[in-house]
């Protein structure tokens, strides 16, 4: 599979670990339902460290981190406008998260810029895309920070956005410092005009 062979001199592919990771993303272990509606982009997963020093001590390597203020922040938001609850399934849940950054940053930042960012935002675009057409009820894509959005409209992604008619919605990243009220009213319009959707459960 191509993705499989995608590269940069500052990023390790995840599929070099060999871990037989059936995921395509490591936040699938979190949201991750392809026959959703709403797909969340943020900016990347973990850096290579992450993974490498998981290996051998849990099944899968390749997940989500519990606890962390960007996933707690997102969750806490999903349950306000009750879209999910502690009936709702990672692959049944209407939502899938995902990363602008298909590649692992090698320099074992967790944030901040990202090495060669246009590069490697470019490199993974086409990953993106991928996912999108493997959505086939997809019709909400939220950007979720500032370089997620700049990879939208900087590729082509955009036009498959426009092609399909999917709403689209820039919003801060689930870790920027802000309140509950304030990240609740940013996400708000998001959930105002759709109803409820009969696959979330609520």
């Amino acid at each position: 599979m191509w993705i499989k062979k995608l590269r940069h001199p500052s990023y390790t592919n995840i599929f070099d670990y060999n871990l037989g990771n059936k995921n395509l993303w490591g936040t699938e272990t979190l949201l991750g339902d392809w026959d959703g509606e709403y797909l969340f982009i943020a900016k990347d997963f973990y850096p290579s460290s992450y993974i490498e020093e998981r290996i051998g001590t849990v099944a899968n390597p390749y997940c989500h981190k519990p606890g962390i203020p960007t996933n707690n922040n997102l969750i806490k938001t999903l349950r306000y406008f009750r879209n999910i609850d502690e009936e709702s399934t990672t692959t049944d849940c209407n939502f899938l998260y995902i990363s602008a950054c298909f590649l692992l940053r090698n320099d074992g930042v967790v944030r901040g810029a990202l090495p060669d960012e246009q590069a490697a935002l470019a490199i993974s675009a086409p990953v993106v895309l991928f996912t999108m057409e493997k959505m086939p009820n997809l019709r909400y894509v939220v950007a979720m920070g500032r370089q997620a959005a700049a990879s939208i409209e900087a590729g082509a992604l955009e036009p498959a956005i426009r092609a399909r008619n999917l709403a689209y919605f820039q919003v801060s990243h689930p870790s920027y410092a802000m309140s509950d009220a304030a990240r609740f009213s940013e996400w708000e319009p998001i959930f105002r005009k759709r109803g409820r959707s009969g696959r979330a459960r609520v």
